[in-house]
């Protein structure tokens, strides 16, 4: 914490809070909706102590007016939501190969409550969310954004307009190949359940007296199942591929 007395060194450290805060209340785990409020302003307030004696020479000098404050307060939650959010997204790649598998295996009207993004999602969806944040503990990806935060500061502790142009297009490749990954986890439930169709459709001409949703349903469902057990290193990779990606766009915003 810095001293009372030293104008600029409380500037820097209320600089800092500001943009740890807008990451930590973003980022995947630390800004789930079950998390309760006081961890969050805990460890933004913990991470801007450590950190403004950090990047305190990075930060530059306290502007000489309320215009500028307010310009710079803009700056730096800006910079913390893009660091949070980027991350994030990675999670809800997670999800949303969740929903694609349950559209196919019938459980697509089954919706429960997930207390990390605080919305109903499916069944599938809620386990790939679950499954997807414990990747990330894996890999550090808490240790990730405290880095991004640092390297933020070192290379652009301000986004210019010059930014702009890298976060768009940043976004729109990283959704894309996002859709991709979430289809590419999705892929052997996909298979199994166009394998199933095709089979239900050759018995149902053969067997007019067959009733196919009889069969189809459990056994989409139980084939279903043991396809996502057997695809779950996929969501390895493909949360680490996530992250990765996330990384290194964070890098080519901020100058790294």
């Amino acid at each position: 914490m810095p001293p009372l007395n030293d104008y600029q060194a409380l500037y820097a450290f209320f600089i800092v809070f500001v943009r740890c805060s807008a990451a930590v209340m973003s980022s995947p785990l630390f800004g789930a909706q079950n998390t309760p409020v006081q961890i969050r302003v805990f460890t933004s307030f913990a991470l801007s102590a450590a950190l403004s004696m950090v990047v305190r020479a990075n930060v530059g000098e306290a502007p000489a007016h309320l215009g500028g404050m307010l310009m710079a307060l803009l700056n730096e939650v800006g910079a913390g939501l893009l660091i949070g959010l980027l991350l994030q997204l990675t999670i809800h790649f997670a999800t949303m190969a969740g929903s694609f598998l349950d559209l196919q295996i019938g459980l697509g009207m089954s919706q429960t409550l997930n207390p990390v993004l605080g919305i109903q999602v499916s069944v599938m969806g809620q386990f790939k969310t679950m499954l997807a944040i414990m990747c990330f503990l894996a890999m550090n990806g808490h240790h990730i954004v405290i880095q991004a935060i640092v390297k933020s500061y070192q290379t652009a502790p301000t986004l210019t307009a010059g930014h702009l142009g890298l976060i768009h297009n940043g976004i729109m490749q990283l959704i894309a190949q996002g859709m991709i990954i979430s289809v590419q986890i999705a892929a052997p439930v996909l298979g199994v359940s166009m394998i199933i169709d095709a089979a239900l459709g050759l018995m149902s001409k053969a067997l007019p007296q067959l009733q196919p949703i009889q069969i189809g349903t459990p056994a989409k469902l139980g084939l279903g199942i043991a396809a996502v057990s057997m695809s779950l290193p996929a969501l390895v990779g493909a949360t680490t591929a996530g992250v990765a990606r996330s990384t290194e766009l964070l890098g080519r915003i901020f100058g790294g």
